[in-house]
């Protein structure tokens, strides 16, 4: 399997670890306190699956995993997969992106402020935008469906060991990435294209196309062929109409002329140079006489 290329959605390099630990703090039943959970009340957690002191205690637990681990791109992967939780788990896809990042950012202060998090993921957290977390939330979808998949006990029938329910998902992704042209989007589902496949044919062992997810790029191979007769078109329309109607025209014939004098000139001195060069070569071939004069 080749490298992973990097991009602003990065989550999937530690997915399992991150899904790992905030599934404990949530099935946990310890009665260890978190200070600033007790009294923390959020609006936006009303009426979702777990209470508001709940959901506080899920989170600075894992913000505190994160603070423990000390690895900046390990923070901010897993920052972006806490906003996952959130929406998803604890506020069910109730609510917008902005209440989510409003709830987030209150949990951040009890970490901060509460538990000696040192504003440590400010910058990952406070940089967090719509578009980004819709996105996050899309790639993390399709490990967490896919995720379902690999953990099944393989089938014996071919087609259900092979398929799994990542496809029609995955190529809506794909057209919106190229709709959007959000290169870090699709080289993310590239990314997971090259988690699926390997899968699919490593360790399923299956082959056919069929089962396999399309390549993200879009190869218009129409417009890859009539796109340089365009531009040879429309170059040869406007070229004769900026040289006519524009200023382009006489400065274009003023470097013409200006060209060609400057090469005549140089022609010229050539020439001279030339002949001078000639004219001492004769003289130097020439016979020297002496004359001698008689005195009287």
């Amino acid at each position: 399997m080749s490298l992973r290329i990097s991009t602003a959605y990065n989550v999937t390099s530690s997915y399992q670890e991150y899904k790992k630990a905030l599934d404990s703090y949530t099935s946990s039943s310890d009665s260890i306190e978190i200070p600033g959970c007790d009294n923390f009340n959020n609006k936006h957690i009303n009426g979702s699956t777990y209470d508001p002191s709940r959901v506080c205690t899920i989170a600075i637990k894992f913000l505190i995993h994160l603070k423990e681990k000390y690895v900046s791109s390990y923070g901010e992967e897993g920052c972006r997969y806490l906003y996952y939780w959130l929406y998803v788990k604890a506020l069910e896809s109730k609510k917008t992106t902005e209440n989510t990042l409003d709830l987030y950012k209150k949990l951040n202060e009890v970490f901060n402020e509460h538990n000696d998090g040192n504003y440590m993921f400010d910058e990952y957290i406070n940089k967090m935008d719509k578009d980004t977390c819709n996105k996050t939330q899309k790639i993390i979808h399709l490990y967490e469906v896919f995720n379902i998949f690999e953990n099944q006990e393989p089938s014996d029938v071919e087609e259900k060991k092979c398929t799994s329910k990542c496809a029609e998902i995955f190529t809506s992704y794909v057209n919106e990435c190229r709709e959007e042209y959000d290169y870090d989007f699709c080289n993310e589902l590239k990314n997971f294209r090259e988690y699926h496949n390997f899968f699919i044919r490593k360790l399923r062992n299956c082959e056919g196309d069929k089962y396999f997810l399309p390549p993200v790029e879009n190869f218009d191979i129409v417009g890859m062929i009539i796109l340089p007769f365009v531009l040879i078109l429309v170059t040869s329309l406007i070229l004769p109409l900026l040289y006519k109607f524009t200023p382009i025209g006489p400065w274009i014939r003023h470097r013409l002329v200006k060209k060609k004098n400057v090469w005549d000139d140089m022609q010229q001195d050539e020439n001279h140079l030339l002949r001078n060069y000639e004219m001492q070569k004769d003289n130097s071939i020439k016979p020297y006489y002496k004359i001698a004069y008689n005195s009287s």
